[in-house]
């Protein structure tokens, strides 16, 4: 058992959590665990809830029975309530005003300290002509690329890193492309001899293609019936495997049937969409800390109604994200703390 103990945040079990509860999460009006508790729950829920709820929430969050997501606990007491973890963008048409738009979407969504995720599949192939300009198209991985730019470049709060998501289907012309995209072992730097694999192991922020995003290819329907058919899963799925295995990307997104087009994920796959500028609304439920079944009830439903306030107190980056939220109106009640959870009962 740790012998760690804190004055000011008797909750935290480590001075690692209080470390990260200092640098990340405290501000004026939120200099302890349980002030952070009280701002946030006012911030959310004070003309919303009864105040037994808001009393009894305070007293879940204080105790981390019920931990909201870490936009809600950065942005509890600011001015600004940018309280969603995450946003999912689509390259909705292969058109030179979606191609600049993206990046303001990128960019706007960004700057609130979210993260965001983009199915890039609908952008023609690399060297296909260009009608009415003329010349060839670039093809979508150079636009990840200059998303992936933005994202270096926005660091939330002078602090927070970019997470950022990008898949392509299976079926794409640049899909060879796309699953080398991050081999950094085969990309040698200028003369000195060394690969971008080499340099990142000497300095983890030298910059990369797609560093800061994770990428995956997207599976759909035609692929699975086909492996059911013939039993191939095909040459793009097996060099997807190598790959994976040997660089840890790109990983695998599976969407099939009525579920097809749900292929916007965020970087962490917390929230899947088929619709464009769809948003994550995140909470966890601590097992480690909930002591039986009649106490999980009660904080799963205080949980949920928590949630259900950001849906209406959160700020979001742009317009069409209200609409979208208005829409689908996403809750995500996670559970953490499983492996204490069950250490506690043998």
């Amino acid at each position: 058992m740790s012998s760690f103990k804190s004055n000011l945040n008797p909750e935290f079990r480590s001075k690692f959590s209080e470390d990260i509860f200092n640098q990340k999460y405290r501000h004026e009006g939120a200099e302890t665990w349980d002030a952070l508790a009280k701002t946030l729950i006012d911030d959310v829920c004070g003309d919303l809830l009864s105040q037994e709820d808001q009393d009894q929430l305070t007293q879940y969050v204080r105790e981390m029975k019920f931990i909201p997501g870490g936009r809600y606990l950065y942005y509890a007491g600011r001015p600004n309530k940018f309280f969603n973890n995450c946003y999912l963008l689509k390259a909705e048409e292969d058109s030179r005003e979606d191609w600049a738009n993206l990046s303001w979407k990128s960019e706007s969504a960004l700057m609130t300290g979210g993260g965001i995720g983009v199915d890039y599949s609908v952008y023609r192939a690399s060297g296909s002509p260009i009608a009415k300009t003329g010349g060839q198209a670039s093809g979508p991985i150079p636009k990840m690329n200059m998303i992936n730019e933005i994202g270096r470049r926005v660091m939330q709060g002078g602090s927070r890193r970019s997470a950022i998501y990008a898949s392509l289907n299976w079926k794409h012309g640049d899909i060879h492309e796309f699953l080398g995209a991050k081999d950094w072992g085969n990309m040698p730097v200028g003369s000195t001899g060394k690969t971008l694999w080499d340099i990142k192991q000497e300095d983890f922020n030298f910059p990369a293609p797609l560093d800061m995003t994770n990428i995956s290819v997207n599976y759909d329907t035609e692929w699975l019936l086909n492996y059911y058919k013939t039993g191939d899963v095909g040459d793009v799925f097996m060099k997807n495997v190598r790959q994976a295995m040997k660089t840890a990307e790109p990983g695998f997104s599976f969407n099939f049937f009525d579920k097809e087009n749900d292929t916007l994920r965020n970087a962490c796959t917390e929230v899947t969409s088929a619709d464009d500028s769809d948003v994550c609304n995140l909470g966890s439920i601590n097992m480690g800390r909930i002591t039986d079944i009649d106490e999980m009830a009660d904080v799963v439903a205080l949980g949920t109604k928590f949630l259900i306030c950001g849906t209406l107190k959160a700020r979001l980056p742009y317009e069409k994200v209200y609409e979208t939220r208005e829409k689908n109106r996403r809750l995500g009640l996670g559970l953490m703390g499983m492996h204490e959870w069950l250490i506690q009962r043998g």
